[in-house]
């Protein structure tokens, strides 16, 4: 039971960041029916907007790298009630000069269940929590499975060791940046494998926990320093029974998160953040200089899973600082249609989907997606779009379920035919060969490429699109 060695040249270190919250925040609220629109709580509006920018000032973080945000973003309020200009926690995990050598005093660090309530999260998921007596049910099968598996759930990487450092001076010694956004019911360790891949191959990957509800579980500390949890917002209902008008207001604060993200980047790579800043104590907390210009920001790439796909998609289209997305099985039904042109972008875009993933509704919403890219496209700079199938494989096959549980994951039909580990493999060459080709600057060598595998192109089926340029027969 684990997690397979990285694909890359490269041991694979990380650490945790959350930055501090400074002041508290009122909650935020969802859009409600009802009234006239007016009243205390219309008026109550710019004011809170305000008191959340000074947040953001105080923490010295600004919104969007100073632009503001599209509209649609900044009017529609989030959803569950955790600070909108709260920046998520987050792990980063980075290519490492240290030997693979793993110590016992990191074990718990390195446990793919942080804490026993994520566990509790995910026997939820199994279990809805319907009643206080199904509740204490799942507490106790919690504690045992966490007792049991924590110290064989481990990742592969390590806690906290030595940058790479690039050979070159000035900028060629920055580390490109790519940003991962989890799907639904998991968290900032679901999609270890593939970020300890891409890590491997010289980039700095920061995997998200999300604020607004969807995470199998999530954490944070409030203005004082203590930690709280947010748990799965609709665990006690079957899943379509969850309004999508709700999913969407999660993807408009995850989109957000995303945003604040990359501000810490920026914060974090000046190194005008102190330890205090941290949130994150005890092995694992990342020295807030770190990364101090190590950070390659002119190069950064979105990459998510289902939920976390959708959240790329619209992330690559709003904020400019991303300048390549990778979607996995993207989830598009919380996308708005209205939005599909606009979020079109300029970005390239890679959707990497099973074969298992697919249905009528999912393909009309993926096709209007590629026909909004087709408009946008121009001679001048034309768009790079790639769609790639894996065949043989399921939607749980992009995640770490089927590597750490392959006789469940079988049983319960989470995973494919195909072999677990070869469908990792696959997967994460796939990306990283999209990564080498469209978001490093030209001429860029070594260490970012990939191996390729010629056996790879009788699993991945690659269809033609209207805005695919001649880069996209990239596997």
């Amino acid at each position: 039971m684990g997690l397979p060695q990285p694909l890359g040249p490269y041991a694979v270190s990380f650490a945790d960041f959350e930055l501090r919250r400074t002041e508290e925040l009122q909650p935020s609220q969802s859009g409600g029916g009802g009234g006239g629109g007016g009243g205390a709580a219309a008026a109550a509006e710019p004011q809170q907007k305000q008191q959340q920018q000074q947040q953001l000032e105080t923490n010295g973080i600004q919104q969007n790298g100073g632009q503001a945000l599209p509209q649609d973003l900044e009017e529609t309020p989030a959803t569950v009630a955790v600070e909108v200009a709260a920046a998520p926690l987050m792990r980063i995990f980075y290519p490492t000069e240290a030997k693979t050598r793993w110590s016992a005093l990191d074990a718990k660090q390195r446990c793919w269940v942080p804490n026993y309530n994520y566990m509790w999260g995910f026997v939820a998921r199994a279990i809805p929590p319907t009643s206080l007596f199904v509740k204490i049910c799942i507490s106790f099968i919690s504690l045992i499975m966490y007792s049991l598996m924590w110290f064989r759930l481990q990742i592969k990487a390590s806690v906290q060791k030595p940058l790479l450092v690039p050979k070159g001076e000035g900028d060629k010694q920055r580390l490109p940046v790519v940003i991962f956004s989890h799907g639904m019911w998991a968290c900032r360790t679901t999609y270890s494998s593939t970020c300890i891949d891409v890590a491997s191959h010289g980039y700095i990957v920061v995997a998200v926990e999300h604020l607004d509800g969807s995470a199998v579980m999530a954490q944070y500390h409030d203005h004082r320093g203590k930690r709280k949890w947010v748990d799965h917002a609709f665990a006690d209902k079957p899943f379509d029974d969850t309004p999508m008008a709700e999913r969407t207001k999660q993807l408009r604060q995850r989109v957000q998160e995303i945003q604040k993200v990359i501000d810490v980047l920026e914060r974090l790579d000046q190194g005008s953040l102190t330890q205090d800043f941290n949130n994150v104590t005890g092995r694992a907390s990342l020295d807030t200089k770190f990364f101090q210009q190590r950070l390659d920001l002119n190069h950064i790439a979105i990459h998510g899973h289902s939920f976390g796909a959708a959240t790329a998609i619209v992330a690559s289209g709003v904020d400019n600082r991303i300048k390549c997305c990778v979607g996995e099985d993207v989830w598009w039904s919380p996308v708005e249609e209205v939005d599909y042109s606009r979020l079109a972008g300029k970005s390239p875009v890679l959707l990497l989907n099973t074969e298992g993933f697919d249905w009528a509704s999912l393909r009309d919403c993926r096709n209007k997606f590629l026909e909004g890219r087709a408009k946008a496209d121009n001679v001048d700079t034309p768009l790079v779009t790639v769609l790639m199938t894996i065949k043989g494989t399921e939607h749980m096959d992009q995640s770490d379920f089927p590597l750490l549980f392959p006789t469940i994951a079988k049983r319960a039909r989470m995973t494919g035919v195909l072999d677990p580990t070869q469908t990792k493999d696959i997967n994460s060459r796939a990306c990283l060969d999209f990564l080498y080709r469209n978001l490093l600057p030209p001429g860029t060598g070594a260490p970012y490429v990939v191996n390729s595998v010629k056996e790879d192109g009788e699993y991945l089926v690659i269809a033609k699109t209207a805005s695919q340029s001649a880069s996209s027969n990239s596997v």
